[in-house]
């Protein structure tokens, strides 16, 4: 069943707030409006309601996440409940960075490492305290970029896709044989690098082409013909995923003799590949959740999900809310509208390991296609929703958004077909898992919408 809304408004003669709230349909069905304005007189302030507006909150799957070239390599899996799992696997190519100088005739293979370090911002998401496997595999197909074409005859691709990308999920094969794991304790605040001890076959296999100058060091071309790149894949087990940063190192570690008859140790560098075929794949399991059966482009609505909703980066999870009434408010003769705040209350906790993204956008969706975004009233930027932290005595937390502009818009030409898709930055959607989940009241989202107007007599 769609919420309904209750207005609830006074005729007096100055500023009056109207209240469209999710939460409050089941007050709405049997009329029970009980007011205290310490006034007996109460018949004298013109009382009325209306059920004529209507909400409409829906989960739905955008289409085609473009996660290459972001400057963050993602692993890890996190596992939230009643909306599933999301894995995230990192893949990028590398190339031979510090190969100057000739071997000493003595060289000696001795070990090959690949040396990760955080993100800026250390990103992590999820549980850091409990112990992380990354697993390194090598690519068996090279990686390439896309170029979505708008499956929808007429429409335009969504906003957040800007050209030829690899899109999160995609899938590249790779070697199943390991090259090397690593397991650690992922707090990255506490982290300077992650080393990861690699195949010794590999190492010797680069040392020797090293040694030899081999061709397939001449040219990017050759060596990615070659070696065609690597996977980081997280073990089943992990609690959380982390951010690295895309200047990571695999260093070739090799002894030689001196000519002063001493021990002595070098190394030969390899560093990430070109950076826009990069990518984090973001795999969601949402298997055995009332969200098994999402599609993109199909909204799924919270009558069937018990009212639950959510919003999560990466896989390109949003909440779609729209306010079909809202046209026909607009056209009320004798009122102005002052204010308008969009609030959505979260059921994430501001404390504790899954804490809710915090910095919110609203896309304008046509038809179900992200074509836009609710810009800062009178500015040119997308506006960034205010996020308000809960606290440990009940208080939730929430997002808080400036409607006064867009509601203007509610009888422009197609406005019908256009709805509100709640959604991360792109900061945070294309290349985090963060996740949002939006709090329920008696198996409904708490979304309301407040107005505050001047009615004039």
């Amino acid at each position: 069943m769609i919420a309904d809304f209750m207005i609830k408004y006074l005729r007096l003669t100055s500023i009056v707030t109207l209240s469209l709230s999710v939460c409050f349909f089941f007050a709405s069905c049997d009329k029970d409006m009980s007011i205290s304005l310490n006034n007996e007189n109460i018949e004298n302030l013109n009382l009325s309601s209306s059920d004529t507006l209507t909400a409409e909150v829906a989960t739905v799957l955008m289409p085609n996440i473009p996660t290459s070239g972001t400057g963050r390599l993602l692993v890890g899996k996190v596992q939230q409940g009643p909306i599933g799992s999301l894995t995230a696997s990192s893949y990028f190519r590398i190339l031979p960075y510090n190969l100057s100088g000739e071997l000493p005739n003595s060289a000696k293979f001795d070990s090959i490492n690949l040396i990760l370090r955080p993100s800026y911002g250390r990103y992590s998401f999820g549980d850091t305290t409990k112990s992380m496997t990354i697993v390194a595999h090598r690519l068996t197909k090279a990686l390439e970029t896309t170029t979505i074409n708008s499956s929808m005859p007429g429409f335009p691709n969504p906003v957040y896709i800007s050209g030829a990308s690899i899109f999160g999920h995609q899938n590249f094969a790779y070697d199943a044989n390991a090259l090397g794991s690593v397991s650690f304790l992922p707090y990255m605040h506490k982290r300077d690098s992650v080393q990861i001890r690699l195949s010794d076959a590999l190492g010797a296999e680069l040392f020797q082409k090293i040694k030899t100058a081999d061709y397939v060091l001449n040219s990017a071309a050759n060596f990615n013909d070659y070696f065609k790149g690597m996977v980081l894949v997280p073990d089943a087990n992990s609690k959380s995923i982390v951010g690295f940063s895309d200047t990571l190192q695999v260093n070739v570690n090799y002894s030689y003799m001196g000519t002063d008859g001493l021990k002595k140790t070098g190394v030969k560098s390899f560093q990430m590949g070109d950076r826009s075929v990069q990518y984090n794949q973001m795999d969601a399991d949402r298997s055995g959740t009332m969200f098994a059966d999402l599609k993109a482009n199909r909204p799924k609505p919270v009558s069937q999900t018990q009212g639950v909703s959510f919003v999560q980066g990466g896989a390109g999870i949003a909440t779609k809310i729209s306010f079909p009434g809202l046209a026909q408010f607009m056209r009320t003769p004798g009122f102005a509208i002052n204010k308008a705040e969009l609030i959505i209350e979260l059921e994430s906790s501001h404390f504790g390991h899954y804490i809710p993204a915090q910095t919110p956008i609203l896309f304008i969706a046509n038809n179900n296609i992200p074509v836009n975004y609710v810009m800062t009233p009178f500015g040119n930027s997308y506006q960034t929703g205010g996020y308000i932290p809960g606290n440990n005595t009940g208080r939730r937390g929430r997002y808080v958004f400036n409607m006064i502009q867009y509601i203007r818009s509610a009888n422009d030409e197609g406005a019908q077909d256009k709805s509100l898709f709640l959604s991360l930055s792109p900061s945070e959607l294309l290349r985090s898992g963060n996740t949002s989940i939006l709090a329920t009241e008696n198996n409904q989202p708490l979304v309301k919408l407040n107005i505050v107007y001047t009615k004039f007599k």
